[in-house]
């Protein structure tokens, strides 16, 4: 049960389509796109096709993007056969009608570039910067270009949402909650395209969605630092570094593993590891309907510091090795936190630590 309810977990991940802004920004209502029973016309200038004839270096990007992939992709594909529904396609294939029957080639597109700028049979866009010239960008099709579209609310439909059984609880639980991190952490005054869609020399953004995928942006997420504060005790403190919100966030089965074990002569002694996420429990209603709760959540916080202190054995005037990972967890094999399949490990920090000196006698 509790592989299926992991896997359940990661099904859910795309989630249905709930911005928390009083305003949903435009496009982005929950709907499905007009394109969701509609054929991909590469004639009809709002089409997919059209998007990347006419944008080849944005298309060429996308292809092979987190968000292109985000239903193909293995663990998601893995997680949807076990679990086939509507509310998690809705994020992770929203080019497809997510009440149609789920079959293997659905949404193929992922998250499109029709996903995120159609809107209303028009192209919505962000303003343009002062220095460029509209009149020098001549299109086949409308623009509506939204100061909204140019912050973190263009993202919070997929980014942004509470689990599936809100109606049965008091207050709703967050199943993704990043836009709200965001607007708590130090760089609230920016847009997630600001990391997560740099700007080339040219001014033109990125559209490869840098994410959790690439390994650079994610070391540079967290500042570490280690001491040891005793013979036999290493402290691990993680601050934000270039983040925008809790580190990790999303995905709830992305964690950071910190972990220690003495340097003998002949190996390693026994590792001490812990692990940083959103932990959860669940209880039973009288119902019958089992809820999942959240007990405390010890990632790396938006604004301020996680200190970890992990006493390891065996150390005692021998060196330290230590690390810190970013997992991706496909499921839990047990209740055993460290028992768990994963579906990427990136190192994000790690080292060795002397032994500590012997007080003088």
């Amino acid at each position: 049960m509790r592989i299926v309810l992991a896997m359940l977990m990661l099904a859910g991940l795309g989630g249905l389509a709930m911005p928390t802004t009083p305003t949903p920004t435009p496009g982005t209502d929950g709907a499905a796109s007009r394109h969701a029973t509609e054929p991909d016309d590469a004639d009809d200038p709002l089409s997919n096709d059209a998007c990347v004839r006419c944008h080849p270096l944005e298309g060429a990007e996308w292809l092979g993007s987190p968000h292109q992939t985000s239903f193909s992709e293995a663990t998601f594909q893995t997680a949807i056969t076990i679990e086939p529904r509507a509310f998690c396609r809705r994020c992770h294939a929203p080019e497809v009608d997510p009440s149609r029957p789920h079959t293997a080639d659905a949404g193929a597109l992922g998250v499109a570039c029709t996903t995120c700028h159609v809107h209303d049979e028009a192209v919505l866009a962000a303003p343009l910067r002062p220095a460029v010239d509209a009149s020098a960008l001549p299109a086949p099709h409308a623009i509506v270009r939204s100061e909204t579209f140019a912050t973190a609310d263009a993202c919070a439909r997929c980014h942004e949402f509470p689990f599936p059984d809100t109606a049965l609880r008091d207050q709703p639980l967050a199943m993704q909650r990043t836009v709200s991190e965001h607007a708590a952490s130090r760089f609230a005054d920016r847009s997630c395209a600001d990391c997560h869609m740099p700007r080339d020399a040219d001014g033109r953004r990125s559209h490869a969605f840098s994410a959790s995928r690439d390994p650079q942006l994610l070391r540079s997420a967290v500042q570490v630092t280690t001491e040891r504060i005793d013979a036999t005790t290493v402290r691990v403190t993680l601050r934000p570094g270039e983040v925008g919100h809790a580190f990790p966030t999303g995905d709830l089965l992305r964690r950071l593993e910190i972990g220690a074990a003495a340097v003998l002569a002949d190996g390693e002694g026994p590792s001490r590891r812990r692990f940083l996420a959103r932990h959860f429990g669940s209880r039973m209603q009288r119902s019958g309907v089992r809820l999942r709760d959240e007990l405390h959540d010890d990632r790396v916080p938006p604004v301020g510091e996680r200190v970890v202190e992990l006493p390891v054995p065996a150390s005692q005037g021998r060196p330290i090795r230590w690390w810190v990972e970013y997992q991706r967890v496909a499921h839990q094999r047990s209740f055993d936190e460290a028992d768990a399949a994963l579906d990427g490990v990136v190192t994000l920090a790690g080292g060795t630590i002397p032994a500590k000196p012997e007080p003088p006698r």
